[in-house]
């Protein structure tokens, strides 16, 4: 007779799988001679995997955009479709928010301002060509807390029912399984992993979330998201007409071998930096970056010699932004430092503003075609 299966000669099996096969077995529906019986049995379980929600590795990345501080005014949605833990598909929507008002430091981390949306469609109008992305559907989303909450607040603005999905935080899995990294920043993660992408940008930020879980699997070698999280210590949550459960640590599981390849603190190249640009320069930095955190921004320039403050002033040389096209922003679309340092800039005073991309040449010393 076959041995019952247990977890310990399964070699990874989910225990679903486990109790089908036993159940056969008592049954004596499979025995030693009946391989291809066995061999037919995998092949059906596999295809309910794929049935089942939250099974195989298939899955839907979403990432939202918000044009003001209220978590339904939705402005740009971006989602990867992932089957068999490839990337099949990307998508994006601009969506015009209601009510239609856009804050300066929404401008300032997406870039996105009235005039790329007045044409576009509100959330319900576009709503019946995003939710098959989702009904029944694994999703997933780095910081989840953020974007469901801008899913169910915009639902809620609409009156439109909630779909059924369960769901899962790549921030929880990235704290588990990157713990050994200096932030959770979905850049600090995907620099680590090799993979260049422009943050907050909504479709680049859902394939950026997908390719955080992708890692994850295969390093494991697991093509199952409930294995997945049994083995990294966090439980999927759930979304459905009824209410939400959150994803959350329950325990703290494995961690990626690849941090016997890098050090706890991974210095970057731009601390290499010898240049003299920023000595005895009184610096400001103004809005979110993609390279580095507003610390190791900080850290960076008091390392050149450059003297960093929290505000605009008559003393401020330099102001750092990643705000893009300021000189076609209204006042009103401007941060308070943005807009200080222009409002001193045409009074005459010689404040230069820069963004990330010409930091970065700075800091490299390619600034001979650099225009400042």
């Amino acid at each position: 007779m076959v041995k019952k299966l247990n977890k310990v000669n399964a070699d990874r099996e989910s225990i679903f799988q486990i109790k089908i096969i036993n159940i056969l077995l008592d049954l004596r529906l499979i025995n030693c001679t009946e391989i291809s019986i066995y061999d037919i049995f995998i092949g059906l379980y596999n295809r309910l995997k794929q049935l089942n929600n939250g099974g195989i590795m298939d899955f839907v990345a979403i990432d939202f955009e918000t044009a003001n501080s209220h978590r339904d005014s939705v402005c740009y949605l971006g989602i990867t479709v992932v089957k068999d833990n490839k990337i099949v598909e990307k998508r994006y929507w601009l969506i015009k928010p209601y009510p239609f008002r856009f804050d300066p430091i929404n401008i300032s981390i997406h870039g996105i301002r009235e005039a790329d949306v007045i044409n576009e469609k509100e959330f319900d109008e576009v709503w019946p060509e995003i939710k098959p992305y989702l009904e029944n559907k694994l999703v997933i989303s780095h910081n989840v807390s953020f974007d469901f909450s801008v899913l169910r607040k915009t639902l809620d603005l609409y009156g439109i029912d909630y779909p059924k999905l369960n769901y899962c935080c790549t921030l929880v899995a990235f704290k588990l399984f990157y713990r050994y990294l200096s932030n959770y920043e979905l850049n600090t993660v995907n620099k680590h992993l090799g993979y260049k992408f422009k943050h907050h940008h909504a479709s680049e930020d859902a394939t950026a979330c997908a390719n955080i879980l992708i890692n994850i699997a295969e390093e494991l070698k697991i093509d199952n998201i409930d294995e997945v999280a049994n083995l990294v210590g966090f439980k999927l949550g759930y979304l459905n007409i009824g209410g939400y459960s959150p994803c959350s640590k329950v325990s703290s599981g494995v961690v990626s071998n690849m941090h016997k390849i890098y050090p706890e603190e991974d210095e970057s190249s731009l601390f290499s930096s010898t240049t003299e640009f920023f000595k005895d320069k009184v610096v400001v930095f103004t809005g979110p970056f993609n390279s580095m955190s507003r610390i190791e921004g900080t850290r960076l320039i008091n390392s050149l010699g450059g003297i960093t403050r929290s505000s605009v002033t008559k003393k401020t040389n330099i102001l750092i932004t990643n705000t893009p096209n300021i000189d076609s922003l209204s006042p009103e679309q401007m941060s308070n430092k943005l807009r200080t340092a222009m409002y001193y800039r045409g009074r005459g005073q010689d404040i230069l503003i820069i963004n990330e991309e010409e930091l970065e040449r700075i800091i490299y010393g390619n600034i001979d075609n650099l225009t400042i």
